[in-house]
């Protein structure tokens, strides 16, 4: 079996492993980087066009430093790669007024100072047109808020990470991460490769890991929907934001809950409604997707975006990997110096990718990073005296 030899080894060259690659590419390192899937690939959590961006985030004020950093990364890709990445649009989120997350939701914005607009009742109708927006309603804009090209940023990112010198192997099965002296091994089915560090960024591959480390990650697969506008011009203006609306008030039978965008192509609207199919062992067989798991969106389509036609012409399929308590895991495994761990974002972790990619190039060269993230620590679900000497990467071994 062929050996290779490099400084850093990406196990996961998706969302996260492709801005980890471009950072450690910029800072001088040899970095090869590894993936079940074509680099980049059409299976990632990264798939279907566009992922939503926010500053005013209602998971808690700890993540507006990340946020913050990733916010100036995309701004840096941005000019490295000559391409838009990150429009800002703004965004809104409209919930119930007896939600309990619109309390979160606020604090998240107060707590660390960012601006933010609450308005109500005729006041938001003007303002947000494309939606139904109710006397109970309260309407939160976040005008540092957009979206993410996602696609188009992690091809950016690995183009860059190219030019610098990294390289990528893609379509082949990592096994392992083992002690190989005072370095580490990773075995694939094509080859192992002998490196001083080792970043595990599997994305939605990373049960394995994830079960080294002591918790199950479920893969969720979930249906991305592209609605046609009875009036295009509507829903492509400047000033039409990014949203997302939760109508779980007490008594309604079918709690809506969705996200979307402004039209991209001129004439359709992305919407997601958070229904996931069963969960997945893997993607590398995607599921095929019954036509039922189209009938909630479709409905909350009708009652709350009247203006698009609620038949998609557009349908596709990704899948993020979940933790128990929706945080990532994020930093050094313990018992192996030099091996970080980067999975399990479950779902909110592409608008952060950038900040994420940086944040473990710095804990993999350095040990430490300016960027509080100890509230992932990858050990947490571990006991305190737990110390891994290898980690298995596949489940099939």
């Amino acid at each position: 079996m062929t050996a290779l030899e490099t400084d850093v080894v990406v196990v996961g060259v998706g969302s996260v492993g492709s801005m980890v690659s471009w950072q450690l590419a910029s800072r001088g390192l040899r970095v090869t980087g590894v993936d079940r899937f074509s680099i980049p690939g059409p299976f990632s959590a990264y798939a279907g066009e566009s992922r939503i961006f926010r500053k005013v985030y209602v998971e808690g004020g700890h993540y507006t430093p990340l946020l913050q950093r990733a916010q100036d990364l995309w701004r840096d890709l941005e000019k490295v790669s000559g391409t838009r990445l990150l429009n800002t649009t703004g965004a809104v989120t409209i919930y119930d007024e007896h939600n309990p997350r619109l309390a979160s939701l606020i604090a998240a914005a107060q707590e660390p100072g960012l601006d933010c607009e609450l308005l109500r009742g005729e006041e938001a109708r003007t303002k947000y047109p494309e939606h139904v927006i109710r006397d109970t309603d309260v309407t939160v804009f976040d005008p540092e808020g957009g979206y993410l090209n996602s696609e188009r940023a992690v091809t950016a990112a690995l183009v860059e990470a190219a030019r610098l010198g990294a390289k990528f192997l893609g379509n082949r099965k990592a096994h392992s991460v083992e002690t190989y002296g005072d370095r580490y091994i990773v075995r694939t089915d094509q080859e192992e490769i002998i490196a001083s560090r080792v970043i595990i960024s599997q994305g939605n591959g990373a049960g394995a890991v994830c079960k080294e480390l002591g918790v199950h990650l479920s893969v969720l697969p979930q249906i991305l929907t592209w609605f046609p506008a009875v009036d295009p011009s509507g829903f492509s203006r400047q000033d039409v934001p990014v949203f997302l609306r939760r109508a779980e008030e007490d008594g309604r039978s079918d709690q809506a809950r969705f996200y979307g965008f402004p039209s991209a192509d001129g004439w359709t609207v992305k919407v997601v409604g958070s229904v996931y199919m069963d969960e997945v062992e893997s993607m590398e067989k995607p599921p095929t997707w019954d036509p039922k798991y189209l009938d909630p969106i479709r409905a909350w389509i009708r009652e709350f975006i009247p203006g698009l036609i609620p038949d998609p012409v557009r349908v596709a399929v990704c899948a993020d990997g979940h933790l128990p308590d929706e945080t990532g895991l994020l930093g050094a495994v313990p018992g192996m110096e030099g091996v970080v761990a980067a999975v399990g974002f479950s779902g909110h972790g592409f608008k952060m990718a950038s900040a994420l990619g940086a944040i473990a190039a710095d804990l993999v060269l350095d040990g430490t990073t300016a960027t509080d993230v100890s509230f992932m620590n990858p050990s947490r679900f571990l006991g305190p005296d737990s110390r891994l000497t290898s980690l298995a990467l596949s489940t099939n071994d």
